[in-house]
């Protein structure tokens, strides 16, 4: 459990965005929080990125993700209300 004090304006605030969107206030503090960790936590990640970037191992199926069909294959699609 968490809890914690916000200016009374925030509060009111707070609730009527809550009853705008239809949650329940602690809902949307979560939520605001959770949004908020994974800003801060991104960041901090594009640091540590960037003091050790991706080794060669990790780097491996980088290039094969982009990967789409050698051949236009559209020709082989089989229309099934010809075929009778």
């Amino acid at each position: 459990m968490l809890s914690f004090r916000v200016p009374p304006e925030e509060a009111a605030r707070a609730r009527e965005c809550a009853d705008y969107v239809g949650v329940a206030l602690s809902e949307l503090y979560r939520e605001a929080l959770r949004r908020h960790i994974n800003a801060i936590l991104a960041v901090r990640d594009a640091e540590i990125y960037e003091k050790i970037p991706f080794t060669e191992e990790e780097m491996a199926f980088w290039e094969i993700e982009h990967w789409g069909p050698a051949e236009d294959w559209s020709d082989w699609v089989v229309d099934d209300d010809a075929a009778g």
